[in-house]
């Protein structure tokens, strides 16, 4: 499903807003064996709203990364278990297993602490801003959240700022995407109602209460892209780009019992700037000589004819010029949740520097020189150590297809 809608509160200020929600599901049955076994599958994405933990700190190494919401998230798994645990309340083990026919006892084997079906709801209320207290691994239709992109470009049209630029646009966008990037269905499972059921333990071969499918990993993708920008063209047709961006993947794994926070922060500055017929070799003065013959104006006219058709076929030699410089802080945070730890695994600072000048020396032929400078600096340096690297050259284009 997917919802789009553009609205315009004022003039030139746009807003485009969007929503979607993706389930795929795939079914498997074995008819070569009895019973014909039969296994679910399938991966889930929907956007979602996640602003309340979007600008939180991640802490640093002196305070151990240490993170308000995190904590949050880790001490709500109690109160979690407890609500799940009590939906099995009253209901009795399925036949074939070791306590047929008895009501549920937490002693026999209760809800894990660490499973799915706890960490998933307590993540999605905690990280999320789908107000419900559901106990869903999916979420429903109706905590569907819209994503949006907004533009504003009337700025240019103000007195001062018209008579300098050409035009000025104000830009902003926010994603949040919540997925299950793959499931499947236990083969042990056993239903009781509504989704109710039970597995046998790995280790015991006791039954203990599960939903039906195994999900070993969700995340939470988030992008502020860009949080703020801002394009602006001259009066002299230069143009000038700023952006600050900023993402979010937040990856809980059940299999590790650990939340891996990977941040990255980007500051990015464009200048461009196009010159029209410019020509480094000096331009060629052809001067005209007028007849003394009496049909010299039919012949002047002539003349005229044929340069306009000359100037024409030429091409303009535009010199294209653009600068790109780029700053970027990543860092991948591993937080562990039994132990209420953190640490950090990975990242880095990169700097980028990009010039390039494009010439057009013919309506075949274009040159083209460019610069490229990369430095990146690491987060952990037991890991690695500082890199720099540099590209730059001169390059002819050659096409015959124009």
């Amino acid at each position: 499903l997917q919802l789009r809608m553009t609205v315009e509160p004022v003039k030139n200020f746009k807003i485009d807003l969007n929503a979607s929600r993706t389930m795929t599901t795939g079914r498997s049955v074995q008819y070569m064996f009895q019973g014909n076994p039969t296994t679910m599958s399938g991966t889930f994405t929907m956007t979602t709203l996640s602003l309340g933990s979007a600008f939180e700190s991640t802490g640093n190494a002196n305070n151990g990364y240490k993170n308000k919401t995190f904590e949050r998230f880790v001490a709500s798994l109690d109160q979690y278990r407890d609500r799940v645990e009590g939906l099995y309340e009253g209901l009795r083990y399925p036949v074939g297993t070791t306590y047929e026919g008895q009501t549920f006892n937490p002693e026999n084997g209760g809800v894990n602490k660490y499973s799915a079906d706890v960490m998933i709801p307590a993540f999605l209320s905690t990280y999320t801003s789908m107000k419900s207290n559901g106990l869903a691994i999916f979420p429903a239709l109706s905590r569907l959240l819209p994503n949006w992109t907004v533009r504003y470009s009337g700025l240019g049209k103000l007195p001062w700022l018209r008579d300098h630029f050409k035009s000025v646009n104000i830009n902003h966008s926010y994603k949040s995407i919540y997925a299950v990037g793959a499931y499947s269905s236990y083969s042990t499972f056993m239903d009781v109602m509504n989704g109710l059921g039970f597995v046998n333990d790995a280790t015991t071969g006791n039954p203990i209460p599960s939903s039906m499918f195994n999900v070993s990993t969700v995340s939470l993708n988030e992008a502020f892209s860009p949080l703020l920008g801002l394009d602006v063209t001259l009066q002299n047709s230069m143009t000038l780009k700023l952006e600050y961006r900023t993402t979010r993947v937040l990856n809980l794994s059940m299999t590790s019992v650990q939340l891996s926070e990977a941040t990255s922060k980007d500051w990015v500055i464009g200048m461009g700037y196009k010159i029209n017929d410019f020509n480094p070799f000096g331009a060629r003065n052809h001067r005209a000589v007028k007849s003394a013959k009496k049909g010299n104006d039919e012949d002047d006219a002539n003349n005229n004819r044929r340069n306009n058709r000359n100037n024409k076929s030429n091409a303009n030699r535009a010199l294209n010029l653009r600068l790109d410089l780029s700053y970027r802080q990543q860092a991948n945070i591993t937080r562990d949740i039994a132990s209420l730890t953190s640490a950090a695994s990975s990242g880095n600072k990169a700097f980028s520097l990009k010039f390039s000048a494009d010439y057009t020396l013919s309506k075949l032929l274009t040159m083209t020189f460019y610069f490229d400078r990369q430095t990146n600096t690491p987060l952990l340096s037991s890991s690695s150590y500082p890199t720099t690297t540099q590209d730059f050259g001169l390059s002819l284009k050659l096409s015959l297809t124009r």
